[in-house]
């Protein structure tokens, strides 16, 4: 996207470096608000000039690892506490010293976040959005001078410009796309710029689809015994618990090996006949590759159900995979896709 006209903004032209990375957008108002990165992609400052090139305000960013850290604006400093190894906030820091506050995040179900509260449970902020993550309504108690721009897990909204900053790509909730092309190119889907299938139960944090992993040949595989098994081939049950189980008996190997090893899912799922491959990993190996991308997403994509879902289950029950009878109750999800 190189020019965009709306009825709040007017018009805005875009321009980017030769990694595709947007650097400068310059606002119907004459504003110009201007980007740098470091080496590795994250952007670590923003700053914005008026027309006479009076600087109207400047934004630094700490990151860890591809995660926002901290941000610094003027004299207000705001560090971001998460989840583990994800990216749903869950508690801000903000200021320094005596005057230092912790405020904590209340969030949708996709880790949208919609309130952010005191230690005494007092609301300061809270926001209602549409369903591609444009903010419908935004209030703050007057005191609570810090900005909340956290959006979609891995989004960060620039209010200069009306985009959402999502690590290596920027998102426009007014159309629901990404400004510029996957940087995987065709491996994310034929759509180079849609966000995801849908917003509710899916999450691009880095702003790219997950690519699939296969750990065939790598040293953190289960180290087998005998007739063992650390890869092996089961039709998918529609939960990972369920997955996991008949993985374990067609490899056997115990369960007790669960407890430093973790089943993956390569992207290999075949809808006619339910298989998948299944690879039991050191769960350290496992979530470095996180984000990726397997069988799981597949599935989900191809009978469009929530892994882990009562209704998925009923999928696989339907096609003749369930080793099983259907539960009452929905299994937990777990991390791999």
């Amino acid at each position: 996207m190189i020019k965009k006209r709306s009825a709040k903004r007017g018009l805005q032209r875009f321009a980017y470096d030769a990694e595709s990375r947007l650097i400068e957008v310059r606002n119907d108002n004459a504003s110009v608000v201007k980007m740098t990165y470091d080496p590795l992609g994250r952007r670590i400052e923003k700053t914005e000039h008026g027309s006479d090139g009076y600087p109207l305000g400047e934004t630094r960013f700490t990151w860890d690892g591809l995660r926002l850290l901290q941000e610094h604006k003027h004299s207000q400093t705001s560090l971001y506490v998460y989840e583990d190894e994800g990216y749903q906030p869950l508690a801000r820091v903000d200021g320094n010293g005596p005057l230092q506050k912790i405020r904590y995040y209340h969030n949708d179900l996709n880790g949208l976040p919609e309130q952010l509260t005191e230690a005494d449970g007092h609301n300061v902020w809270q926001a209602t959005y549409r369903v591609w993550g444009n903010t419908l309504e935004e209030v703050r108690e007057p005191y609570y001078i810090e900005e909340q721009n956290l959006r979609f897990q891995g989004q960060y909204l620039d209010r200069e410009t009306g985009l959402h900053f999502n690590t290596f790509r920027f998102y426009d909730p007014d159309v629901g796309r990404f400004t510029t092309p996957d940087p995987i190119g065709l491996e994310g889907g034929l759509n180079l710029y849609q966000y995801a299938p849908n917003p509710i139960g899916w999450a691009d944090p880095w702003g790219w689809a997950f690519a699939g992993v296969d750990f065939t040949g790598s040293s953190d595989l289960y180290p087998i015994k005998g007739s063992q098994k650390n890869i092996v081939t089961i039709k998918m049950q529609g939960s990972r618990p369920r997955d996991f189980t008949q993985a374990y008996e067609e490899a056997g190997i115990p369960k007790s090996a669960k407890k430093h090893y973790t089943w993956h899912h390569v992207d290999d799922f075949d809808p006619k006949t339910g298989n998948t491959t299944m690879q039991l990993i050191r769960k350290s190996a496992h979530e470095a590759t996180y984000p990726h991308g397997g069988s799981v997403a597949q599935y989900e994509k191809h009978f469009k159900v929530k892994y882990g879902s009562s209704e998925s289950v009923l999928e696989a029950s339907k096609k003749g995979w369930l080793a099983n009878k259907i539960p009452n109750r929905k299994t937990k999800p777990g991390r791999c896709s």
